[in-house]
């Protein structure tokens, strides 16, 4: 049985060209929300709610193989977290403050409502601290942020879970599902699901007979939940007496998280068989993979712009995609100076944390964290993705 992770290096780029995908499904159907766009558009905003749960089981896969690779202490894991998270979720917040301002104080009345309660310095905390959805709905400026609330909590329960001994692991276990939040902690299990496939031999080990089978299923999937969701969770949220808000799904999101570890399996099966992407579509995949964060937080005030500049509302398909790619552009620009930066971020925060471990011996013979294209020749050899950890 082989002892091989699960993201091996064609896999990699199949991972970065989902994770490029779904956040291109969020962005559009959030356009067609928005009103950007009012033409024909096929798909429910399930499709977009589902690219969301994708991401948690991408997310778990990540976190868990990066942990078991190299990431061997509380110091290593927290910092790769902060320098990956941090300075994308504040630009993010800033331009939701910025835009929200705007609205409010441009005109006699702004487009958008929630845009009178910018002001609130509780809310931009709790934005800044991950605690926006934790007991309530989420960032209003930018509803899009409680995923990542949602998931900030995952990364700290699995490194109690994972670095913590005995009671304290208990204790902080506890503590921290207090911090995030029962709505939060009904989506755990969906983001679990990730680490179980970075985990199990079996994820690795899928007969080549059923692996077109996996994906097919999880592609279907996709497109199925969406229409399944809404009477399972009537029923099951007519028993409890909170609103369950982003989870409101929690029982059948599991579900496509589920399916979705099967497409990844069978995906990872057909790409240890030869189906591998065009080695020309590696640059671009990367590419629009290393900006997927900052178009995921960044994409909502964005459109909100576009509104108020008078952009959308209309029904041309090549006004829409044109709006789109300006918003996925003005994403990656902001990238190149977040996410494109965060070697250089971790390399920082590690002379602050760990500053007697850098003798000048070591610092004259180790490669520079800095890379040219998005990866340091260290990283690239030790971690062959560029998913997002």
């Amino acid at each position: 049985m082989t002892t091989e992770h699960f993201i091996t290096r064609p896999m990699s780029l199949w991972l970065d060209l989902v994770r490029a995908i779904a956040a291109l499904v969020v962005v559009v159907g959030h356009a067609h929300q928005l009103e950007i766009y009012t033409g024909y558009y096929p798909f429910s905003l399930g499709l977009q709610k589902n690219a969301v749960v994708v991401f948690f089981v991408l997310s778990g896969l990540v976190i868990a193989t990066a942990t078991d690779k190299r990431e061997d202490s509380l110091s290593s894991y927290v910092i790769a977290r902060i320098s990956r998270i941090v300075p994308v979720a504040v630009v993010a917040t800033l331009v939701a403050l910025a835009v929200a301002a705007l609205d409010a104080n441009l005109g006699a009345a702004p487009m958008f409502e929630e845009d009178l309660g910018w002001a609130d310095p509780v809310e931009a905390l709790q934005a800044l601290l991950f605690l926006s959805s934790s007991y309530d709905a989420s960032f209003a400026l930018n509803p899009v942020h409680w995923s990542l609330c949602y998931e900030v909590w995952f990364y700290a329960l699995f490194a109690a879970a994972t670095f913590a001994r005995g009671g304290s692991r208990w204790l902080w276990l506890g503590v921290l599902g207090l911090a995030a939040g029962p709505n939060a902690l009904l989506l755990l299990p969906s983001w679990l699901v990730g680490v179980w496939i970075a985990r199990s031999p079996r994820a690795r080990n899928v007969p080549a007979a059923r692996a077109s089978m996996y994906l097919a299923l999880a592609l279907v999937s996709l497109f199925i939940m969406p229409k399944v969701a809404p009477p399972v969770s009537n029923f099951v949220w007519g028993l409890v007496p909170w609103s369950p808000y982003y989870s409101l799904y929690a029982p059948t999101d599991f579900a496509l998280a589920l399916a979705t570890a099967l497409g990844f399996m069978g995906l990872r099966a057909l790409s240890a068989g030869g189906f591998v992407l065009p080695a020309a579509c590696e640059k671009p995949v990367r590419y629009l993979a290393g900006c997927s964060f900052s178009l995921y937080l960044l994409h909502w005030p964005l459109l909100k712009l576009a509104r108020m500049a008078g952009i959308g509302a209309n029904d041309s398909l090549v006004g829409f995609v044109a709006i789109v790619a300006g918003v996925v552009a003005v994403s990656a620009a902001f990238a190149t100076v977040t996410e494109h930066r965060r070697y250089a971020t971790r390399a920082m925060l590690e002379r602050w944390v760990r500053p007697s471990h850098a003798s000048p011996r070591a610092s004259a013979s180790a490669p520079a964290l800095r890379p040219s294209s998005g990866e340091s020749p260290r990283w690239r050899r030790s971690r062959p993705w560029s998913a997002r950890p």
